[in-house]
């Protein structure tokens, strides 16, 4: 089976694409501030807390109806303006955030026929695990074991009037529960479809994080059901 990679859910195969070979095991860079202090040996280093993007790279071919199939695959790349989910079937079990940026420059062949080609793929950090995006229903003082990195979970709410939900070191009151609230910890709001409901809660230290390791997961009063999409990923 030859390998081919989905860019916002389109594969690469409809395009006639032969990778040829990949660069994509790249791990993000931490984004340090590094510090020169006179008098004092070494640097001070200041941790951003954060990762930088990585840049993915598929190595590609066309080799029959060249003209054509770069063209639609230009059309197909260049058509989003915001991160998109990037996967192949090198990585089954994961997917990255990418946009793409170009250039593209491509090596012909005579007759125009064929050519060969780089994808560079501008990346966020995080590979995200395809068993992250399953929902778990949660019963009161679950705990939840995380394998990956602080992962940033969705938090779907059923119930009524009011409520409180603790997830680990985090705490969220909620006033007027309208049957259902969604928590996003990654955008850090919460909302009912359409509807905003950030006025509708009070966070205490901060919006829930799934930290490496064991998390306990507990809620009270008028709150019936929870079910938490974790988000795992790793670098």
């Amino acid at each position: 089976m030859k390998d081919v990679f989905f860019f916002d859910g389109v594969s690469s195969s409809q395009f006639g694409l032969i990778l040829t070979g990949a660069a994509t095991e790249q791990v993000p860079q931490r984004d340090v501030e590094s510090t020169s202090v006179p008098g004092r040996n070494g640097n001070l280093i200041v941790d951003c807390g954060r990762f930088n993007n990585v840049e993915v790279m598929y190595a590609c071919a066309i080799t029959c109806e060249f003209r054509s199939k770069y063209d639609a695959l230009v059309k197909h790349l260049f058509s989003s303006k915001s991160y998109r989910r990037l996967e192949d079937t090198m990585h089954p079990d994961t997917y990255r955030m990418a946009i793409f940026k170009g250039p593209i420059s491509p090596h012909m062949f005579p007759h125009g026929a064929n050519g060969m080609f780089e994808l560079i793929f501008d990346c966020k950090p995080q590979r995200f695990l395809k068993s992250g995006e399953q929902a778990i229903q949660i019963q009161n003082r679950q705990v939840i074991f995380n394998s990956w990195m602080p992962a940033f979970p969705l938090i779907q709410i059923s119930g009524t009037g009011s409520g409180e939900i603790a997830v680990g070191s985090s705490t969220i009151e909620i006033t007027n529960i309208p049957k259902a609230i969604t928590i996003d910890s990654d955008t850090q709001n919460a909302y009912n479809g359409l509807s905003n409901l950030n006025n509708n809660i009070i966070v205490t230290g901060g919006f829930p994080v799934l930290e490496t390791g064991e998390t306990t997961i507990a809620f009270s009063g008028g709150i019936t059901a929870i079910k938490i999409t974790p988000r795992w990923w790793t670098l």
